[in-house]
């Protein structure tokens, strides 16, 4: 069962207890619509005077597995752990930031 499959059967559940339900989405299930890219969503890293980029992909959002994702730029990478809850989030479209510290040092990492 995909997203909107879901949401119109939650719907109509919700209708047929006479549960008020507003859905709102920010992409489509039509991997063809406008704004709705690859499925990949890129996040930002800043601080320390430079930022990198990182991105999840589709299948690692699908499986909502915790994961490690590697930012790079600025002439060095990071990896930025990622729990399967924060995963979750983001393949709903929630906005996740997180401060991290590796081994070189501190950026905040923000996936819109």
């Amino acid at each position: 069962m995909n997203r909107r499959e879901f949401l119109s059967k939650s719907a109509l559940m919700a209708a047929l207890i006479g549960v008020s339900v507003k859905v709102t989405s920010c992409g489509s299930d039509d991997p063809a619509a406008p704004g709705t890219g690859n499925g990949n969503v890129t996040g930002s890293a800043t601080g320390g005077g430079h930022s990198h980029t990182g991105t999840i992909t589709k299948a690692q959002l699908d499986a909502g597995n915790a994961v490690n994702i590697t930012f790079s730029g600025g002439g060095h990478t990071h990896s930025l752990p990622l729990t399967n809850t924060e995963v979750t989030n983001i393949a709903m479209g929630t906005r996740v930031q997180k401060d991290f510290t590796d081994f070189q040092h501190p950026h905040t990492y923000t996936f819109n």
